[in-house]
């Protein structure tokens, strides 16, 4: 019926009516815990959309500006009229992502599955992420599995912009974090004779790897990767929301995600998704 103590009989009134304050007491502080938590959640949801608006205006004037489109500007002005937008940019992105946490966290997220070629999407992401590679001169690799076994690969029942942001994020982190080598992004499905269906056979999954020749992540940091606010110690290090967001997405996807990493060595990040 929902009790979680006892006392002995024969009953002393005393010891009832203070097992009882007590617990009262107890279940005030839970309640009082969980409000300010709601609070929390609602006042990050509501500040995070409230910034969005003026900078998503200001994203605007200042690409009209950078275009000439309110007069002439000098060659000087057009410089600082992009760093301004880039940087604008990179604001959106952060209010975005935070919006984006706060609703996988409130249980506010909604999905929305249909069938997503993988090979396609993985392919698409990368070529939107190519001229970042280029520009580093690092080598963006590709292998995906065409084989008979592969057919959750082409037909994954999952949420197309969800795992589109998952990729953009985890391969962005990649190229971010490597001065010098290759990115490879493989793809392949597999059957886990851990996991059985209904019919004794093997479930199938889809693993994703990302893997990278960069600076690599300590094992201190390693235990917090995926924390939200968990920004590593590198100077390029975010906000410590992408990560989290991804761990969000992937287990919204009933899958897993995980980092194996050597300082000087590279990352690699493992996404298995159940199909």
């Amino acid at each position: 019926m929902g009790a979680d103590d006892f006392i002995r009989k024969p009953v002393e009134m005393d010891e009832l009516l203070a097992r009882v304050r007590s617990l009262l007491r107890l279940k005030h502080s839970v309640d009082e815990r969980n409000s300010i938590a709601l609070q929390r959640e609602d006042f990050v949801s509501r500040l995070a959309h409230d910034l969005r608006t003026p900078l998503v205006a200001a994203d605007r004037m200042l690409t009209l500006m950078q275009q000439g489109a309110l007069g002439e500007i000098s060659l000087p002005m057009r410089d600082a009229f992009g760093t301004m937008v880039r940087s604008n940019k990179n604001l959106i992105d952060m209010v975005n992502m935070l919006l984006e946490v706060y609703r996988y966290e409130a249980g506010r997220k909604s999905l929305s599955f249909a069938a997503v070629d993988l090979r396609q999407l993985i392919t698409e992401v990368a070529e939107e992420l190519a001229p970042l590679a280029d520009a580093k001169g690092l080598s963006l690799n590709l292998d995906l599995t065409e084989s008979a076994e592969s057919a959750p690969i082409a037909k994954y029942p999952g949420d197309r912009l969800e795992l589109h942001r998952l990729l953009t994020n985890l391969i962005g982190n990649a190229i971010k974090f490597t001065d010098s080598g290759s990115i490879d992004i493989r793809l392949k499905a597999a059957n886990s004779p851990a996991f059985t269906s209904f019919t004794n056979q093997p479930l199938a999954w889809v693993i994703i790897e990302i893997q990278d020749t960069g600076a690599g992540i300590s094992l201190a940091e390693q235990t917090k990767l995926f924390e939200r606010f968990g920004p590593g110690t590198h100077k390029r290090s975010g906000s410590g929301l992408g990560l989290h967001l991804c761990r969000q997405i992937v287990e919204a996807h009933r899958g897993t995600i995980e980092a194996k990493s050597e300082l000087g060595k590279g990352s690699l990040f493992t996404i298995r998704l159940p199909c």
